[in-house]
């Protein structure tokens, strides 16, 4: 290859590096707080259930994202979030029959 094709070639490189550079800063910036499986429309793309996906229509099949962009997404994503949901209500529930035991105990009015 002759110079001259050899600094044209090493200059339409360098011009796509730089492209590609913005893109990846972008999506880099954006991973941090944008779900992966959200579209350009809101939708939810995952194939698995995630506690920020919303039902969309009556027959359930239509799901948008509900996180707004302010917290770590990574952390919703869970196989069974229903499962989570009822575990968190009984511990509450054990908690407060545990909370009103020692009221009771101490002597202390019931709370309602």
């Amino acid at each position: 290859m002759a110079d001259e094709d050899q600094k044209a070639f090493q200059e339409r490189l360098d011009r796509i590096a730089r492209l590609f550079t913005g893109i990846a800063v972008h999506a880099e910036a954006s991973s941090r707080t944008r779900c992966p499986y959200r579209d350009r429309r809101d939708r939810c793309t995952a194939l698995f259930r995630c506690r920020n996906q919303i039902v969309a229509d009556a027959e359930g099949d239509l799901l948008t994202c509900g996180h707004d962009g302010n917290f770590d997404y990574r952390t919703a994503w869970e196989s069974h979030p229903r499962a989570r949901q009822r575990a968190s209500a009984k511990i509450s529930a054990i908690k407060e029959e545990a909370a009103s035991r020692r009221r009771e105990q101490a002597g202390e009015e019931p709370r309602a």
